[in-house]
């Protein structure tokens, strides 16, 4: 899964790098990694969710997700 998503990564990269004003590199790669951090989050919030849906427990989807506590899993579904 990693490789596929360095073609994405590498694009939004190149796009920033592109641009001569530093000033305006450094506001749109801050805002590139907001928007990409929140657009994963509401991933992960989605996906908690879901998986909640389906009758597990917090436990069970917070080791879904990686191994995190089943407090952490239910802050994730409330997109904290």
């Amino acid at each position: 899964m990693t490789e596929t998503l360095d073609t994405p990564i590498a694009q939004l990269t190149e796009i920033v790098d592109a641009l001569d004003d530093p000033g305006e590199l450094y506001r749109v790669s801050r805002e590139v990694e907001a928007r990409v951090t929140s657009a994963m989050r509401a991933a992960r919030q989605t996906r908690a969710l879901h998986l909640k849906g389906q009758g597990l427990t917090w436990r069970q989807i917070g080791r879904l997700m990686g191994g995190v506590s089943a407090q952490r899993a239910e802050q994730i579904s409330r997109g904290v």
